[in-house]
Formats: C-alpha cells, sequence, structure tokens
C-alpha cells in the first residue's frame, strides 16, 4: 500500500511539473509584438490632376478614383478611406476611429475584416464644411494591436446638375454641361467617363461671383470620337483648406449621356 501511495505521489508530482512546465513555454511563446501600423493615404490629388510621386514607382501615378486617397464620392455626402497594403498577415480585424473639429473625442465608427481595401464612411451625419479626421487599429490574432496615422478631409456641397438631362441623347456639336451651385466653392470640374468608368476628359472653370447657371462645354472632336457610346459625367467643387494644404470638395451625382 505505501509503495502504491509513493507512486502516486510521484506520478502527481511529475504531472503538476510537466504541467508547470507547459504553461512556461506557452507563455514566453506568446506573440506580444503588435502589427506594423497601417499607412493611411491622404488626399493626395483629383482624377485629372498631375501624376503623384507618393508611392515611390519608379514614373509617377496617374491618379484616379482608387489611389487619390482620401475624398468624397459622387454617391452621397460621404467620405472614403483608402489604406497602402498592410505588412503583417495575422490580422485579425481593424477598428476605423473618426472625430473633428467640433467633437475632438475619437469615436469608434466602424470595425471591418482586414481584406478590404478601402472603407466608405457612408454616415449620414457628416456635416458640410466639418473638417474629420481618421485613423486606424490594426489587431492581431494574439490580440496585439497598433495605431495608424491620421488623414483629414472635408467635404463641401454637390452641385445641382442642369444638362444635358440624365439619360439623354445629345449630338457631339452641341454638348454642353451645366449646373448650379448648392454652396459655395471657388472651383469646378466638368468629368467625362466612359462606360467602364474609365477616365476621358476634364476641364475646371475658377469663378468669383458669375451667376447661375454655369456651363463648361465639351470639346466637339472629343464627342465625335465617341459617337454612338454612352458617357458618364459629373462636376465636382473644389475650395482651398489652408489648414489642411489641400483642395476639400464634392463630386456631384454621376449622369449618363448618350452620344449619336
Amino acid at each position: 500500500m505505501k509503495k502504491i501511495m509513493k507512486l502516486s505521489v510521484a506520478v502527481a508530482v511529475l504531472m503538476m511539473m510537466l504541467l508547470t512546465s507547459c504553461a512556461g513555454e506557452d507563455e514566453t511563446d506568446k506573440d506580444t509584438d503588435p502589427p506594423f501600423p497601417a499607412t493611411l493615404i491622404p488626399h493626395l490629388g483629383d482624377t485629372g490632376d498631375p501624376p503623384t510621386d507618393y508611392y515611390n514607382t519608379p514614373q509617377p501615378v496617374v491618379l484616379s478614383e482608387e489611389n487619390n486617397g482620401i475624398d468624397a464620392v459622387p454617391d452621397g455626402d460621404w467620405i472614403r478611406l483608402t489604406w497602402l497594403p498592410f505588412i503583417d498577415t495575422d490580422l485579425s480585424h481593424m477598428n476605423i476611429w473618426r472625430y473633428d473639429e467640433y467633437n475632438p473625442e475619437p469615436v469608434l465608427v466602424d470595425t471591418k475584416p482586414t481584406n478590404i481595401e478601402q472603407f466608405l464612411d457612408s454616415n449620414s451625419s457628416l456635416q458640410i464644411g466639418t473638417r474629420y479626421s481618421y485613423y486606424i487599429d490594426l489587431v492581431d490574432f494574439s490580440g496585439n494591436s497598433s495605431t495608424s496615422d491620421t488623414v483629414s478631409y472635408a467635404l463641401l456641397s454637390k452641385v445641382i446638375l442642369v444638362a444635358p438631362a440624365n439619360n439623354t441623347t445629345v449630338t457631339p456639336g452641341n454638348i454642353n454641361f451645366t449646373w448650379n451651385r448648392s454652396g459655395f466653392a471657388s472651383k469646378f470640374r466638368a468629368m467625362v467617363f466612359d462606360e467602364n468608368h474609365n477616365y476621358i476628359w476634364h476641364q475646371d472653370l475658377v469663378v468669383s461671383f458669375e451667376e447661375d447657371p454655369l456651363s463648361i462645354s465639351f470639346p466637339v472632336n472629343t464627342a465625335q470620337e465617341y459617337s454612338g457610346r454612352s458617357l458618364f459625367w459629373r462636376i465636382d467643387s473644389f475650395e482651398t483648406d489652408d489648414e489642411l494644404g489641400i483642395y476639400i470638395g464634392s463630386e456631384s451625382y454621376e449622369w449618363i449621356m448618350h452620344i449619336q
């Protein structure tokens, strides 16, 4: 009996030593390194602006709707947030935070998986003219987190499109993009895209006290090149934000025209 008891005690002691050893190894091997912080892309310019050197590529990158950083969108009074590809691969999710000049306490906007390439802040409470700032926390599967840099943007009011009417057919020699203001802006840009939303053409109009409606003509020779096709057009609004050192703005809703 005594031999059995001694053997039981020895086994119990050995198991405790093994458990203690394993627990120590688990604690030692646990990942405690935070992910490499995300890099949010600031507003680099707008479609039609000169190419950017931001991406450190051999050749400057032509700006598009997808690579110009934080920006307005034509869908609504919303702000789109983009970032460079994440470095770490063991990421669980990201938390997206926002604050503004009137509400400096950050609020959690959303939690998203890390396999998305952009985030659209479609919150209906975004106010025209308010400067919004964003940052994101990356969280890995071990619970470690890191905080990105901060990017900011502000929205202007969308213009009210007048002509050519949406979904109408137009002749190549008589296309005038016409709109009315709905708020203050010192510069406007008429934008035209093909059916696949590839950039075709733009022209700027700088204004001061001109009366509405405002107008920009689409070149006849360009229109003739797209005879028989359907094109999207919109009007972008711009105003300099001295504090951010960039143009802030808005993109009107897009209308479609059919070229004879």
